[in-house]
C-alpha cells in the first residue's frame, strides 16, 4: 500500500538565537563593551554594528520568515561615515534548516542608519521589504545635507534596490539667502557668457571652471504606499513641501510605478538630486 510521505515540519525561528549567528558570521565577534559586533569593512574602517530593526513573520508557506537590518558608523572620532546590512532568514528548500539572503555592507552617507530610520513595508502580497533613509552631509551651513529613501526587498538569492528618492534636502548658507541667490546669479550671466564665448570662437570646451553656487533650500519629500493587490509591488506616491531661494515650493506629486522587466521603481530626476 502507498504511503503519503509525512508532511515537513513547519520551522520556527528564534529571533535572538538566529541574530546572533548571522551577525557574527557577517561582522565577526561580539564586543560586550561596546555592545556591538566590531567590523572591518573593506575601506579598513572598523565600524560598530548593531541591529536596529528586526520584524518575525509567522505565515510564509514553509515557516517562520526573519527579516532585520544592522548599521553602525566608523569608530574612529570625526569619521562621518555609515553603514548598514539587510538581512532575509527564511526556512532552506529542503525544509530542515534556515538559508540567508543578505547583503551586509552598504553605503549609509556620512552617518549610521537609526530604528526611526527604517521602515518595514508590505510591498505586494508575497513581498516585504524596506525602506531606509540615508544621510549625506550633516552641516547644511557649509554643504548641501540630502536624505534619500531606499527602498529593498528579497528578490531571488539576493537583495535588490527597488528605488531610492529624495526625503530631504537643506542647505542654509551663513551669509543669507539673497547672498547665495546673487553668487548664483552671477555664476549663471558667467556661464552665460562663456557659452556665447565658446560659439564665437568655435571652441565647445569653452565653460565656467567652478562648480554652481547652493541656494537656499528646506525642502521635504513624503511618501505613501498604495492598499497591496495581487503580486505586483505597489505604486509610490511621493510628494514635495518646503522652500527653495526663501520662497514656498509648488505644490507636486509624483506616482512610481513598478516595472516588473527591471525589477525596479521608475523614479523621474527630479526625485533623484
Amino acid at each position: 500500500m502507498f504511503k503519503a510521505p509525512a508532511p515537513k515540519e513547519r520551522i520556527t525561528i528564534d529571533e535572538a538565537a538566529v541574530i546572533d549567528s548571522v551577525m557574527a558570521s557577517n561582522y565577526g565577534k561580539y564586543s560586550i563593551a561596546k555592545k556591538g559586533w566590531l567590523y572591518v569593512g573593506e575601506d579598513n574602517r572598523t565600524y560598530l554594528m548593531r541591529v536596529v530593526q528586526q520584524a518575525r513573520l509567522q505565515d510564509g508557506a514553509d515557516g517562520d520568515e526573519l527579516y532585520f537590518i544592522a548599521s553602525g558608523a566608523s569608530t574612529t572620532e570625526g569619521d562621518e561615515v555609515g553603514l548598514y546590512g539587510v538581512f532575509y532568514v527564511r526556512p532552506n528548500a529542503a525544509g530542515d534548516g534556515l538559508s540567508e539572503i543578505s547583503n551586509p555592507a552598504i553605503h549609509a552617507g556620512t552617518r549610521a542608519v537609526q530604528p526611526e530610520d527604517v521602515r518595514f513595508e508590505a510591498l505586494s502580497e508575497n513581498l516585504w521589504g524596506w525602506v531606509v533613509k540615508t544621510r549625506d552631509g550633516e552641516n547644511p551651513a557649509d554643504v548641501r545635507a540630502v536624505t534619500r529613501n531606499v527602498v529593498l526587498a528579497p528578490h531571488g538569492d539576493q537583495i535588490a534596490t527597488l528605488a531610492e528618492f529624495l526625503a530631504a534636502a537643506e542647505h542654509t548658507p551663513p551669509d543669507g539667502c539673497a547672498e547665495a541667490q546673487a553668487r548664483y546669479d552671477r555664476y549663471q550671466a558667467e556661464q552665460t557668457a562663456a557659452a556665447a564665448a565658446a560659439t564665437d570662437a568655435d571652441d565647445p570646451h569653452t565653460e565656467a571652471e567652478y562648480e554652481e553656487p547652493l541656494r537656499c533650500e528646506k525642502r521635504r519629500w513624503s511618501y505613501r504606499t498604495a492598499t497591496v493587490s495581487g503580486n505586483v509591488p505597489v505604486p509610490f506616491t511621493v510628494s514635495v513641501s518646503g522652500s527653495m531661494n526663501g520662497s514656498a515650493v509648488e505644490a507636486k506629486s509624483w506616482k512610481l510605478m513598478f516595472d516588473t522587466k527591471s525589477y525596479s521603481y521608475n523614479v523621474p530626476d527630479e526625485l533623484k538630486y
